[in-house]
């Protein structure tokens, strides 16, 4: 199956380098323009269809929130395109909205692109966007809710009602104290990187725990956990040392 898509940015060498990367990654994408001037991609996304927009986010006179917030609807996917440093890289993934960092890498761009085949909600919700924004101004701010990307939007999580997630290939399931669970297109590794900040620790490498919800440690069969659930979770030998750390500071009786 064939998409179109287009690319955006001031810099005339980040939209050539790019298209000639799509080439070698995704030639099934055709690349039906690439702009230079924001006001010309605004121009041609009024009038025309495409499956897939790689945006920049700072751009001079129209930046890439402004482009989108002057279009009647979206229609399509973007893929930010930013050179964001990595604390306010994490706003992406709070917001659910996919990213590349610049200088953008080939490996980055496949396993993006796998993610949206994927996926293909062919559409961007407004939410989304605004949260985007929001979460890039408040920078240095610890975050005490998330969004999960569901079929048709946001849910909305309190991160302290999170007591454990577990990898699923490139799925996480989230498991929360209602006993609700949600199932996300992330892997544990890009949850890991949005809640470590939050105390959550990885045990293993499939498992990610509250440890505000931890039960028991039992020392016998290599060493597992037993959350407030009663799920007994195995702890990886390299990630023990991390969690006497935290015991440590646990009062003893």
């Amino acid at each position: 199956m064939t998409y179109s898509a287009i690319l955006i940015d001031d810099e005339i060498h980040c939209t050539e380098s790019l298209a000639l990367m799509m080439e070698v990654v995704a030639p099934e994408m055709n690349v039906a323009g690439k702009f230079n001037d924001a006001e010309k991609a605004l121009k041609f996304l009024q009038n025309q269809h495409v499956d897939l927009v790689f945006l920049d986010i700072e751009m001079p006179e129209l930046n890439g929130f402004e482009l989108l917030n002057r279009l009647e609807s979206l229609s399509f996917d973007v893929v930010f395109v930013t050179a964001y440093d990595q604390y306010a890289i994490k706003a992406f993934t709070y917001s659910a909205i996919s990213y590349l960092l610049k200088p953008v890498d080939e490996d980055d761009l496949r396993d993006t692109l796998d993610r949206w085949r994927d996926k293909k909600s062919k559409s961007v919700l407004p939410g989304q966007i605004q949260l985007l924004r929001e979460l890039l101004t408040s920078t240095g701010k610890l975050k005490s809710r998330v969004a999960l990307p569901t079929n048709d939007g946001l849910e909305f999580l309190d991160i302290q009602s999170i007591t454990r997630c577990e990898s699923e290939s490139n799925y996480t399931r989230i498991y929360c104290v209602d006993k609700s669970r949600y199932l996300i297109c992330r892997t544990l590794k890009d949850v890991e990187k949005v809640l470590q900040e939050n105390g959550f620790i990885r045990v293993h490498h499939s498992h990610l725990i509250n440890p505000q919800y931890i039960r028991k440690f039992i020392r016998h069969d290599g060493g597992y956990i037993v959350m407030e659930d009663g799920q007994q979770i195995s702890v990886s030998r390299t990630k023990k040392d991390r969690l006497f750390e935290l015991f440590a500071n646990v009062g003893r009786l």
